[in-house]
């Protein structure tokens, strides 16, 4: 292993070791990263790390680092699927104590001493480390690079794709990284959005209230009173009016044949707080305590993509957050005038003193703020992203249906799901959930599944990522996303370049074998040879290298192979796609009469 990173401080030391990752060629090796810093910290990185085929150039113990600036450019030092191993220590038994991401692990503590491993799978972002010291608390923000794509070009353009179709389909409760977005108005958040926002403007949220409880906006509430004559102040003409035209058994003037009422109605105004603001902003109170309750008692989404391990300890990690903020959220909604306000739903009434009044329009601004949700189209507020390997499947699945919408109507799409609790965003999975579609020349229809699993089979279920059926109900072609790809010199010379993993097409041989469907006139028996063709989807940019690769020249020859696929590269998914279309759905022949006939 060797020495990525050292931090110091006046009473700490923080060192990071891990082996110096090795990545495909076709990835830059050397895009811009930086570390941000809080409080004073003293910072030495290694100066350059290999990022090409073969990186016996450098020792892999050598432990070489260089002082460098917070947010200074440097290589970047951190990879996912790579172990780090992370050494804490405390000088002269100060009372120093460390924070690292929830996916990290304790080897070993003793007085002074930690050492903590941890790997970040296939999640790529930023993380965090906290070191809280007698002289004050400092933090490092760190950021983890892909491996297998490019993570400032083709990562970014595949999420963008991915929140395009779906906002916040791309988030989730990750606790190992997290990304940077932005609040977004007009979107309704999931609980894992919501709680991202009140977390960065929680403090902002609870000085309003206390401004608000100080000073709260009040209205003129009118009733009618019924007065004795002699005590009314606030009678209107008409009221004298009306009550004198009518028969009353007070005293009489003769004069002006009219009878003095005993009792007449008096308009009375007082001030009250029940008015539509406080209404507002209470139901905003409500809801906010409501939704931090649902959040505190979940320990997953039910996402089955998502690593259950790293769900439970980011919501583990962030109840006794919510359990603070419940405390200082309770004391708010304790302000005295808050009683005599009605409970209503979180609407927005129409009214001016939102626009007029310094800390109501704050207040609004909040509300929308917190029930608005994020995007990715700004560096604000921290939000945990799917890994890279769930955003590659998703991402395969898209794009596959966006070439295939210009060709076919989307008819019904049943693949958009929200998990238990509202927590996250997911994508169906399975024959229930479906995308259909329908050939408008020959009416026929097409079926795209994610996930679909193929149970009732006589040897072992499967379930490859992406099922294209056709109408005949009994012919299949499957595209296999797998966020994986070799590029080993041993590979690309007996195969002809980067390509996909040798596993990976034994498994498309696989699915074309042993998938089968029940013989629908008998269910016995079994219908062979239903699946077309089986391709792997991989990341690699270069389309017009791979087309000389074996498993590409295969796909003409038993059907079987991979095709490259990415945002920058889908040329020959989409010439594939029109390969099978046009032999399944061949557009009718269109008889032209001659002129004058």
């Amino acid at each position: 292993m060797s020495l990525l990173l050292r931090a110091e401080g006046a009473n700490w030391t923080l060192e990071i070791l891990g082996k110096l990752p090795e990545l495909p060629a076709f990835i830059s090796p050397t895009p811009p990263s930086h570390i941000a810093t809080q409080g004073d910290v003293a910072l030495f990185a290694r100066p350059s790390i290999s990022a090409t085929l073969g990186p016996k150039a450098q020792s892999e113990t050598e432990e070489s680092v260089v002082a460098v600036a917070p947010l200074q450019e440097i290589p970047p030092l951190f990879f996912e699927a790579v172990d780090y191993d992370i050494h804490f220590e405390s000088k002269l038994d100060a009372a120093c104590s460390i924070t690292l991401p929830a996916g990290s692990e304790l080897r070993r503590k003793k007085k002074g001493v930690e050492h903590h491993t941890i790997n970040f799978g296939n999640n790529v972002g930023f993380f965090d480390i906290k070191v809280e010291a007698p002289d004050g608390l400092a933090q490092l923000r760190l950021e983890v690079f892909a491996r297998k794509i490019d993570y400032r070009t083709d990562y970014i353009a595949m999420r963008e794709d991915i929140s395009g179709v779906l906002r916040n389909l791309a988030m989730t409760a990750n606790s190992k990284t997290y990304s940077l977005a932005a609040p977004a108005r007009g979107h309704k958040p999931t609980l894992v959005e919501w709680f991202a926002l009140l977390k960065t403007y929680f403090d902002d949220f609870i000085k309003l209230t206390n401004a608000i409880s100080n000073k709260p906006h009040t209205g003129l509430e009118t009733r009618v009173v019924r007065r004795d004559v002699d005590r009314a102040r606030h009678v209107s003409r008409q009221t004298i009016d009306r009550a004198l035209r009518r028969g009353n058994s007070g005293p009489a003037l003769p004069k002006l044949d009219v009878s003095i009422p005993r009792r007449i109605d008096e308009r009375v105004s007082r001030p009250t707080f029940d008015t539509p603001e406080n209404r507002y902003y209470k139901a905003l109170l409500t809801t906010s305590y409501r939704n931090m309750r649902a959040l505190s008692k979940i320990k997953e989404t039910g996402d089955e993509d998502a690593e259950r391990d790293s769900e439970r300890k980011f919501f583990d990690r962030i109840r006794p957050e919510l359990k603070e903020m419940e405390r200082r959220l309770e004391a708010a909604m304790k302000a005295p005038f808050l009683s005599t306000v009605k409970e209503v739903t979180l609407e927005r009434p129409t009214s001016m003193v939102f626009h007029k009044h310094p800390i109501y329009s704050r207040v609004d601004k909040m509300a929308r703020l917190l029930n608005g949700g994020l995007s990715f189209a700004g560096d604000i507020v921290p939000i945990g992203v799917k890994d890279t390997a769930v955003l590659y499947e998703y991402w395969c699945f898209l794009k596959i249906i966006d070439l295939l919408r210009d060709r076919f109507d989307l008819v019904e799409q049943k693949i958009v799901k929200t998990t238990r609790l509202r927590t996250t965003v997911t994508l169906a999975k399975g024959k229930a959930a479906s995308m259909e579609f329908v050939h408008i020349p020959t009416q026929k229809k097409l079926y795209v599944f994610y996930n679909r699993m193929f149970r009732q089979l006589p040897t072992i279920a499967q379930k490859p990522d992406n099922v294209i059926q056709f109408s005949t109900g009994d012919k299949f072609y499957i595209f296999d996303a797998k966020y994986r790809v070799q590029f080993d010199r041993t590979y690309a010379k007996q195969y002809g370049g980067v390509g996909p993993r040798t596993d990976d097409i034994n498994t498309m041989h696989r699915y074309r074998d042993a998938i089968a469907i029940a013989n629908p006139h008998n269910p016995k028996e079994y219908l062979k040879g239903v699946v077309m063709g089986a391709v792997v989807l991989f990341p690699f940019p270069n389309e017009t290298e791979y087309r000389q690769h074996k498993f590409c020249k295969s796909i003409e020859q038993v059907e079987i192979g991979g095709l490259p696929f990415l945002p920058g590269a889908t040329t020959l998914v989409s010439e594939k796609l029109a390969q099978l279309l046009a032999k399944e759905f061949p557009e009718p022949i269109q008889i032209v009469s001659p002129i004058g006939v």
